[in-house]
Formats: C-alpha cells, structure tokens, sequence
C-alpha cells in the first residue's frame, strides 16, 4: 500500500489495503512474504535488493478475536513487547496508539472492548520511506562534507539512521546487509484482571553483605510496580519468593497494604531477606534464580492481579575496568554478539538456545552486546541467566564517527523514552551487568545523548555501572585494536596492546562450504563474495601467513580456490585471535578482559564472526576451548618467523587462573612435534596470571607444531599448541599506520 505521512490526523485506511496475506506474530513483514514465495530468498546472492520495495510501502496487520465478554469489574490489556518502527494501533476501528521506535513495550487498554467479547485489533505500519530525517544546519553539513573523506560512516543506503532509534545495522553494515525490516517482531499478548491490574512490574535485587565467604547471604529486592485502578480500593500485595533453578526452600512471604486511588500510579515496595542464594556466572558457581511473584488481593482474599518475574542476587562493581562480582574479581573472556538474524521477528527462543549454547561451551563469560543492535528479546536475557552468562548491554547508538547524533529536545525526549524502556523490560535479569551509551562515537560531541542516558541508568537501575561509549582509550578506558585488518598490521602487534580491556578484535574469515554453497550460485568465485561484505584484498593479505611465497602485497583481489581461502583466512583469524588473547590474559592484573569481534553474524556472510549464521564453527571458534578455559597455560615468545635447526628456541611459560581456587602440583609437559622436550611440576595460586620458568631448546629440525599439557588431576588436562610453520606479515606501510592513529586520536 503506498505510503502516507506518518503525522497525517486520519491514517485509518484499511480501504487501501491491496490484498490481504496470512503472517507470523513475531515476525516481519518480508519474512512472511517470503514464507508464500512473495519474494525470492533475500540472503542468496544479491536477491535482498530485489524486495527493497517492501520498504517502500505501508503495511497493516489485523486480528479479529473473540472472547467471553469481559465483566464489567475486569480490566484487559492487549501488550505489545515491540514493534518496528513507525505504528498505529487500532481497536475496533478506534484509534489508540500511534509510536515511533521499536523497543518500548506498548500497553493498551483494551477492557471496553472486550466487554463486548468482540476485539479488532489493526496495527499499521509505516514504510521506510516516512523514517525521521536530520536537519542539518548549512555548518554541520558542511562538517559531514570534509568528515566524509576521511572516515567513511556505515550508513549504508539511508543516511539518516542516526535520527532513529531503529536497530542501525539495519541500514546496512560490513557485515550485514541493508535490509530495514518492519513488523510486529516482538511478543503480543492480551491479559485479563480484575478492578486493580498490574501494567508494569520491574525487580531490582542485590546482596546486602560487604563481602561473603558462601553462597548465602541477605538481600534486597526492589519492586517496582505500575498499578491501574478501577475505583478508590484497599489492596492487599504480597510478595513471595521460590527457588526457579535449584532446590530449596521458599522465603517467607511479605505483605504490603495499599490504599489505591482510581487510576494510574506507581508503587514502590521494598523487601528485606534474610538469606538467598547467590546468582553466580557459570566459572564461579551456579546462576541461582528466583521466581518472585507478587499477588494481588482484596480485603476478603478475592485475587485482583498477580505476575511473576524471575531475578537473581548478585553484587557489581568496577573500577579502572576491573570487574568485581560477589565481591570476587572477575576477569573477562568475551564475545560481542550482533543480531542473530537481519530479521529479528522470526528468532524463536530455540535459536537463541542453540547460539548461547555455544558460547556457553566455548569458556566465555561475557557478552557485549552491541550497540548497532538490537535490545534482545526476553528469551536472550533468560537464557543467559540460566547459563551463567554475563552482559554488557549497549544503548542502540553505533558508529557516527565524526558526525553527532541529534540533540534536540523531540530527539532526546524520544531517546529517554526509547532507552527507560529498555532499562526497565531487562532491569530484573541478574546476567546484565553492565550499561553502555553505545559503539564508536564520540562523547565530546555526544553530550547531550549521553546525559540523557546516564540519568535513564540512574532513574530506573542504579545497581549497575554505566560507561559513556566504547571504546573510552582516550580516557583510560577500553580499546578497539583495528590496527589489525583494517591497519593491515603484523598480527604480533597485538602483543603492544596496553589497554585496560581490550573490547574489539579481529579478522575475517570465510565459513564453511556448505555455508558457501547455501548462499552464492557460484561459491567457487570469489569476486561475488563481496556482495556478503568479504574484503577481498585484506583477506588475501593475511591469509597469506601460511604461503609468504605467494605475495601478499600485490594489487590483485582475486584469491584462490575457496577451499584454499577457507583454510587459510580461518587458520589467519585462529591465530591472531590466540595472540591477542594470550597477550591480555598474561597481563591479568593490568586488564579486565577481552573481548572478540564477533561471535555470530545476522546472515550468511563473510565476515569476522568465529560461527556463521547456520551455527557453523570456524577453526576459532574451536580453539576457544583452549584459549577460553578460565585456567590457561601460555608461552611468551617470537612469533611469525621461521624456525630452522640450529636455532634455539626461547619461550616464556606463563600460567593464568581466573579461579578463585589454589591448584597445586600440576604437570606441565611440552612437545616439539612429537618429542617431549619440558617438564615441570607446577602450582597456580587463585586469581592470578604467573611466569613460571624460562625455556630455552635448541632446534634440531625443522619444526611444526609446539604443543602443551597441563595435568591437574585426574579429570582435569589442559591443552594448547602453536602452529610453527607460519610467518607474519611485515609493518604496514607508515602512511597507513599513521593514519590508523590520526583515526583513533580524532574519534576518541
């Protein structure tokens, strides 16, 4: 349906719908247009190009329920967790929303309608083509003009992206393409009540002990409750608290007495437990979690309302990118998490299961989740409270480099609004840990905004840490290396690093074959893996460590067979992912963490993702095993040379234990290839990255592979091992290292 504008007074315009189709809630609109063979496959080859006029149009959806007419007493809310981006909500041909943005939750008062058992809901949605602009004064323009031929901004086909607060990888990114999806890509669901209803309920939970020698502790738990009311009443709340992973007993419940006026309003209630269990990540001890509900009654006992939120009780806190849980430090192996899919309405809570899964099994502990993203859906969040994970959760703010995110007041009214409900939805998951304003902007020229979000942080949480921007290098903060890949620099300069947490990293690879053949008719050319964002040359040039002969500085693009290319680029991203990470890790006591750019990727693509979008692991992703296991044992020595007989070769041992356990008499054997060649008894305090010995062995061949065992017990051995036969790249030219740094310097 062509579009109209989005302000006009009368957008009830079912008349205009063309054709009506069946759809999926969650879900979006290609996606369903797809699911009838509407459109072709827009993840094959360059076909998303082909549907971009679904952008271009409105939608409406519909749904015609019938229920059994509501008593005149109840209430009914129709809520919809999210939908994108631009909508109107009608019921009965009424309008009764109308809501820019894609992550606050929509509540609807629906209870006149269902007291006639008859509910229309229609849901209208607005084309790209009516997505806010920025107005630009004659110097910003002029700004962005000289600013553009120095760094070029990932805006893809649309450049206004920075006016919206829609998921900003959608207008096309290095990995993802540009596809802008709209739908109701969130849950949607209608809930009855009785004369009090309970619209909105937030927990914030933490312990109350300075420090704590077991898992069991006193706590607080904050509820934060959005009551509506039918008329004047007494209400009776209470509050009760089970055990929702593990066996145990239930707290005893707490009442509360309220007297409601007619109504909405908000209510506070505070309460003090004598003892819980603590949530702890999944290298510490188990993620315990509660299920509080809360219970709603009149004087008589008659049940009004009640919901159930599941939380947990942990402590945070940071200092000079330190992380500290339960009073324990806490050091980092992370991933950065992109979207799971281009379009997020069809992930289901088992696709979630299955990637976190995955980087549960890897060693990580963290994820950061981006901030050209996405706010996950509940099902992210609750799974990672059952794993153990931990989050750093980003605003949906990325990469304005130069440029600034908009500061008027309609702006920022909007970003409040937009980010108290992110805060809000996901305060009560004990695995956020972390809030971050967004990814690579400026705070200088971002003041405004991230004001804004830091009195959000402060409104609606105060139990967790907030961080302008990432990276804060600049200031003593985190960092992100790209003087790797897009500096094209030897991957040992990542043993330069000196950053207090080191928060992207990395290199492209190509996936597997199967992955290849799903998505390229001719996967064999790889002048068309451009289309899914391979940088053809930089691919070339690092996945030539393992044949220096070749060349690797020539002009030419193209590179061999994919076989040959798949072998290589993910044998180049395994190994500068090891170095940096064994380079952090060894200054343990200087650095908080590490975190990988990136795990996964939101369609097939080539890009730095260590899985693929069908959960195919990349050689990296397997070395994590090793890498990421929270105790790790690391040699210190020349990297990316060629090793001869006769030589000597000198290496540094390092053990690092991000436990809080002594390890004592540990056997410690290295192999040159086949050959043992050390042996050593060892012992790991907790919490601690130690140099152990020096090793020195004169080479009497040529060497392959430098492999190492560390026996703890009977159950626990501990791998890793160092491919010989490679040899790094040499400095990158210094026109293009200096102007890596003129980069950094000017946007940090």
């Amino acid at each position: 349906m062509p579009s109209c504008p989005f302000a006009a007074s009368n957008v009830f315009d079912l008349h205009r719908v063309q054709e009506w189709l069946p759809a999926t809630v969650p879900g979006n609109v290609r996606t369903d247009l797809l699911a009838l063979n509407r459109i072709a496959d827009p993840f094959f080859g360059e076909q998303y190009q082909t549907s971009r006029w679904v952008e271009d149009v409105d939608w409406w959806y519909r749904r015609a329920l019938t229920i059994d007419q509501l008593p005149p007493s109840n209430q009914a809310f129709l809520i919809f967790e999210g939908i994108d981006y631009l909508s109107a909500i009608f019921i009965n041909g009424q309008e009764v929303s109308r809501h820019e943005g894609m992550f606050s939750r929509q509540i609807i008062d629906v209870t006149s309608a269902a007291q006639t058992g008859h509910i229309d809901i229609a849901v209208r949605l607005w084309g790209s083509t009516a997505l806010p602009r920025r107005r630009l004064n004659w110097l910003q323009k002029r700004w962005l003009d000289i600013a553009s031929k120095f760094h070029r901004s990932w805006t893809g086909v649309y450049p206004d992206r920075s006016a919206t607060t829609k998921c900003q990888m959608s207008f096309g990114w290095d990995f993802a393409p540009p596809i802008r999806p709209m739908g109701i890509w969130d849950d949607v669901y209608l809930v009855i009540t009785g004369p009090v209803a309970i619209i909105e309920a937030g927990v914030t939970a933490r312990s109350t002990v300075a420090s704590a020698s077991d898992n069991v502790v006193p706590a607080e738990l904050m509820l934060h409750l959005t009551l509506n009311s039918t008329q004047p009443t007494p209400v009776k709340a209470t509050v009760t608290l089970t055990p929702a992973n593990f066996s145990g007993d239930s707290l005893s419940p707490q009442t509360f007495m309220m007297r409601l006026p007619a109504g909405r309003l908000e209510k506070t209630l505070l309460c003090r437990l004598p003892a819980v269990e603590l949530w702890q990540p999944w290298d510490r001890g188990s993620p315990h979690l509660y299920n509080v509900t809360v219970t709603l009654t009149n004087l008589d006992g008659r049940p009004l309302d009640e919901i159930t939120l599941r939380t947990g009780f942990r402590t945070i806190s940071f200092n000079r990118w330190q992380f500290s849980l339960n009073n324990q430090p806490e050091f980092m192996r992370g991933l950065n998490w992109v979207p799971a899919d281009a379009f997020p309405g069809r992930l289901r809570p088992a696709d979630y299961e299955e990637r976190l899964q995955q980087v549960r099994s890897s060693g990580t502990n963290l994820l950061r989740v981006w901030g050209g993203g996405l706010r996950e859906k509940q099902a992210f969040y609750d799974i990672c409270d059952e794993l153990g994970l931990l989050i750093w959760q980003e605003f949906p703010f990325a990469c304005v480099f130069l440029g600034a995110f908009p500061t008027d007041t309609a702006y920022l009214s909007h970003v409040e609004a937009e980010c108290g409900a992110i805060v809000r939805q996901t305060r009560h998951h004990p695995s956020i840990i972390l809030w971050c304003g967004g990814n690579e902007f400026s705070r200088q020229r971002n003041r405004p905004l991230l004001n804004t979000l830091a009195n959000v942080v402060d409104r609606y949480d105060g139990n967790r840490p907030f961080i302008p921007t990432s990276p804060n290098f600049a200031h003593g903060g985190d960092a992100h290396n790209w003087h790797v890949w897009h500096g094209r620099a030897p991957l040992k300069s990542y043993q330069h690093e000196t950053a207090h947490f080191l928060s992207e990293f990395g290199l492209q690879a190509l996936p597997h074959p199967d992955t290849l053949n799903a998505v390229f008719p001719d996967p064999t050319d790889s002048t068309q893996w451009t289309t899914h964002n391979a940088d053809l040359v930089k691919l070339q040039h690092y996945g030539s460590i393992r044949n220096y002969e070749l060349g690797i500085m020539n002009n030419d693009a193209s590179l061999p067979n994919s076989s040959f290319s798949i072998l290589n680029s993910q044998f180049a991203q395994a190994t500068a992912l090891q170095i940096a990470i064994e380079h952090i890790r060894r200054r343990k006591k200087q650095t908080g963490g590490v975190c990988i750019w990136q795990f996964n990727e939101p369609w097939p693509a080539i890009s730095w993702a260590i899985v693929d979008y069908f959960g195919r692991p990349k050689h990296a992703y397997e070395r994590l095993t090793d890498l990421y296991h929270p105790i790790l044992i690391s040699l210190d020595f020349p990297l990316g040379r060629r090793w001869s007989p006769g030589d000597t070769l000198t290496a540094d041992i390092w053990a690092i234990n991000d436990t809080l356990q002594t390890h004592k008499n540990g056997r410690l054997d290295i192999y040159i290839d086949d050959t043992l060649i050390h042996t050593q008894t060892l012992d790991l305090p907790p919490n601690s990255a130690k140099h152990i010995s020096t090793l020195a062995y004169p080479l009497t061949h040529t060497p392959q592979m430098l492999h190492l065992s560390l026996s703890l017990s009977l159950s626990l051995t501990l791998h890793n091992h160092y491919d010989l036969t490679w040899r790094d790249i040499p400095p990158a030219p210094l026109a293009l290292h200096l102007r890596r740094r003129l980069v950094d310097w000017v946007l940090w």
